[in-house]
């Protein structure tokens, strides 16, 4: 089954919709990604115009020729961008977890497919894939509106949408809704928590009661200033 299963996506074609990753021949690989692949629209380049009607149809690493002027322009090998090559070369609103970063995180979680998963700060929804990508179902929660909307769309975007199923977008403060979102989940306990925002310590406590016993929050922070702050609002509670 899983044999069939490669062989049928190794010799899979675009089609209208799909992301995919276009690589310069002509300039040291530099890639770029395209999509959704949509009939009439052109891909600007250095090396002429990129039809994306050009590229529906083909399979991956085949090359498509550009258009210019005088006729042909460069080429452009066709790729399938690996989860880490979408979340790099992705829109952006803010900067993601890398992926470096989120095989970390979830290397701490110690998560299993299955495990149900509480994170605050979506952003550009970078980790938000990771954990989906492990089988767990992620209950995602962003302050921003508009930040949520984006990062539903990257999400949707990236492979057809097959992670959406595994992803919940809540919107608002997460001391103000994990009791909500709680309800939505078995036992109303998580078995993994992660907060990335500047200032964890001030939501940690109310999330902490919804996490199971013996099980992990992890929360990012970019600077050991940040982190010296959380680890001494930690000793300052009764939590472990």
């Amino acid at each position: 089954m899983a044999y069939r299963h490669i062989i049928r996506r190794g010799f899979s074609t675009f089609k209208e919709g799909d992301v995919v990753l276009v690589r310069d021949l002509s300039r040291g690989g530099k890639t770029t990604l395209l999509g959704p692949l949509t009939p009439g629209r052109i891909h600007g380049s250095r090396i002429g115009n990129l039809h994306h009607a050009d590229i529906i149809g083909v399979s991956s690493r085949d090359r498509v020729s550009t258009q210019t002027n005088s006729g042909s322009g460069g080429q452009f090998m066709i790729h399938q961008p690996t989860l880490e090559e979408y979340i790099l070369h992705c829109t952006r609103q803010c900067t993601p977890i890398y992926p470096k970063d989120a095989s970390t995180i979830i290397s701490m979680l110690d998560i299993t497919a299955g495990d149900k998963i509480l994170e605050a700060g979506t952003g550009n929804a970078g980790l938000t894939m990771h954990l989906a990508r492990t089988g767990c179902i992620v209950h995602t929660v962003e302050r921003s509106k508009e930040r949520m909307v984006h990062a539903k769309k990257i999400v949707g975007e990236f492979r057809n949408g097959f992670l959406l199923p595994l992803v919940s977008f809540h919107v608002g403060v997460l001391s103000e809704t994990v009791d909500e979102i709680a309800q939505t989940v078995e036992s109303h306990l998580f078995d993994g928590v992660v907060l990335d925002m500047p200032m964890p310590w001030t939501q940690l406590p109310s999330v902490y009661g919804y996490l199971k016993p013996d099980r992990y929050a992890v929360c990012y922070l970019p600077s050991m200033s940040q982190v010296i702050d959380l680890v001494r609002a930690c000793q300052r509670w009764p939590l472990l």
